[in-house]
């Protein structure tokens, strides 16, 4: 009656393990009560709610209210809800009502809700400017651009572009 027979034994069948060499959809989270000293690098996505005292490369960039970067974001894509002390260079910068941005953004594509906070110079940049270079990490990241700037030497002779042209 209560006796198990080999057909009562549910037989169990090894699954194989999943593949941790390949690429997870899920982004890396930084919680709100923990600070990371130091750059973080990475080839996926970041969703950062603490606070980081370095520079932020990654794929995308999604820092929430309550996050806080002491540093420079390199991003194909950044949306930015909290504070920011550092130059931003992204291809598409999406900034959120409680974003307070201390620094440059070099961008393709910007977008700002009413209520953002930006003290810096805004650059819109060519998008194949941003194309990715090799950051040593194996990991591609867009490229820093500058605005140029006409050059006048000492004798007042325009020896860069001129607005006219």
């Amino acid at each position: 009656m209560f006796s198990k027979t080999e057909k009562d034994v549910p037989t169990v069948t090894p699954t194989a393990s999943p593949d941790r060499g390949g690429k997870s959809n899920a982004p890396s989270i930084i919680s709100n009560n923990l600070k990371v000293t130091g750059n973080l690098n990475t080839d996926g996505d970041v969703q950062i709610d603490g606070e980081i005292d370095g520079d932020v490369n990654s794929k995308q960039i999604t820092l929430g209210e309550s996050g806080v970067v002491n540093g420079a974001i390199i991003a194909d894509m950044a949306r930015i809800s909290g504070t920011v002390n550092g130059a931003i260079t992204a291809r598409v910068v999406e900034l959120g009502r409680t974003a307070r941005i201390t620094g440059d953004i070099n961008h393709f594509s910007l977008a700002i809700e009413p209520g953002a906070f930006v003290q810096g110079q805004m650059s819109h940049v060519d998008e194949q400017k941003l194309k990715p270079a090799s950051n040593g990490t194996g990991q591609p990241k867009p490229t820093m651009v500058t605005p140029e700037v006409d050059k006048i030497d000492k004798k007042g002779n325009d020896s860069g572009k001129s607005l006219a042209n």
